[in-house]
């Protein structure tokens, strides 16, 4: 709690503090995962995850003409797997698990949500003028709190039920390594367009367990690390101050 405290402090000094030669940013668009986290083959490697959005809160404060520092606060969210995920997980249950007396036509119950993220950011930024276009490029590093996908499946077996899930939440080290493009408006409105590569990790553990005529059975649990790594592309609107 104290670090994120002092991250907000840091934040909104950059984003208030400073007066002039600065920016602020409200932009949305979506995020693209890539890496093990967009891959589907392995139940403890890949993340499954698919394209949804992103929303940002940029800004920034130019010490010179040319270098400054930023920060950001966004959310992002990407879908946590649908149709990939059940096939796979319909294949790694008989196989890790051949004492389960399963039916010849088993029936599987699927709640699967999606992963979110919570980031907050500062770090150096570049910015190179281009007579009415403002390039900059940023690499931030901060705080990142991940929430996993809610992943819970039941099957109903000859002589009693197998569940299994996965739910976790996490605040770790993240960081963002992007650029973006200023096109003028006027004097203090610009449109922003913005393309950072996003990275952080987190640890999960999928909950096994197994029950017949009312009496539970232990199974292994099983725990894995992944990257959560994406590219966002957004779009907005900038003030310029």
């Amino acid at each position: 709690m104290k670090r994120i405290t002092v991250f907000i402090v840091f934040c909104f000094f950059v984003f208030t503090g400073f007066g002039q030669n600065g920016f602020m940013s409200l932009s949305m668009g979506a995020s693209v995962p890539v890496g093990d986290f967009a891959k589907s083959g392995d139940l403890y490697t890949n993340g499954f995850a698919g394209t949804n959005f992103v929303l940002n809160f940029d800004g920034a404060y130019f010490f010179t003409t040319y270098l400054g520092i930023g920060g950001t606060f966004s959310f992002g969210s990407n879908y946590g797997g649908g149709e990939n995920l059940q096939n796979q997980i319909t294949k790694e249950i008989p196989s890790k698990f051949p004492e389960l007396l399963i039916p010849f036509e088993p029936v599987y119950n699927f709640n699967i949500g999606q992963w979110n993220y919570v980031n907050l950011m500062a770090g150096p930024q570049i910015l190179v003028p281009l007579y009415n276009i403002g390039l900059d490029f940023k690499a931030l590093g901060g705080l990142s709190f991940i929430t996993s996908p809610e992943r819970e499946v039941t099957l109903q077996l000859t002589d009693g039920e197998f569940t299994s899930s996965q739910e976790n939440r996490q605040l770790n080290f993240g960081y963002i390594l992007g650029s973006g493009l200023r096109f003028g408006l006027g004097r203090s409105y610009s449109i922003r367009l913005s393309m950072d590569y996003f990275y952080s990790k987190t640890s999960l553990e999928i909950i096994n367990a197994y029950q017949t005529d009312s009496t539970p059975v232990d199974l292994p649990n099983d725990k894995y690390d992944l990257a959560i790594t994406s590219v966002h592309a957004a779009l907005g609107i900038t003030y310029n101050f």
